[in-house]
């Protein structure tokens, strides 16, 4: 009819898909806080599904789709069932089966691959003490500590030339340190466990 002709008119051609959301109402809980990028880190022009991450926990890296705050594959699935849902928000909760095979992942390599003769390089460092290093102070930290791989030489670059912000950098070493520590309690619970069943036997 004319009057639903006017009414598309004053639409346009089409209505606009609802885009996805762009923050969780429910942020991550303590134990999903280990499996989940400091927020600084977060590229919110990127895709914000959460990804495995050899069981860290991390970010996609693909673009968003337009009018949409996941990529193409993230948000494929009918509704409800999307993709990004298998790990999650990014700044958002993980379904409690598959944190579980985050906690279990974690568990068995910090039990069996702990390697000791890094950890012993490592000192604790609060997170202020790290903010008021200086950035050649604040790289050697992360050399003399044992911080190695890509994503920490790529760090100490940055830090060097001054092309990163230095709480992204220290966000990731608290996270790492923590990450140390919890896996730690995990190998001396386990060895302790083993102790008391051999005594058993």
């Amino acid at each position: 009819s004319r009057a639903q002709h006017r009414a598309s008119r004053r639409r346009g051609p089409h209505t606009a898909r609802a885009p996805a959301m762009a923050a969780p109402r429910q942020g991550p809980s303590v134990r999903c806080r280990r499996f989940t990028p400091p927020e600084a880190s977060i590229d919110r022009g990127k895709c914000l599904a959460r990804t495995w991450a050899d069981g860290r926990g991390g970010q996609c890296n693909r673009y968003q789709q337009p009018g949409n705050h996941f990529c193409i594959m993230h948000q494929a699935g009918g509704q409800g069932q999307e993709q990004w849902r298998v790990f999650g928000h990014v700044m958002g909760p993980i379904p409690e089966d598959k944190l579980q095979e985050f906690e279990k992942y974690n568990d068995y390599r910090g039990s069996d691959k702990v390697d000791l003769s890094v950890w012993k390089k490592r000192r604790l460092l609060s997170r202020q003490h790290a903010m008021e290093m200086d950035p050649r102070t604040l790289s050697n930290f992360v050399r003399d500590c044992g911080y190695t791989g890509e994503k920490w030489r790529t760090f100490r670059e940055q830090i060097n030339k001054n092309v990163v912000d230095k709480a992204v950098v220290v966000d990731s070493l608290m996270q790492e340190q923590s990450s140390d520590l919890w896996t730690e309690v995990v190998r001396m619970q386990r060895g302790e466990g083993e102790a008391r069943a051999r005594l058993l036997m």
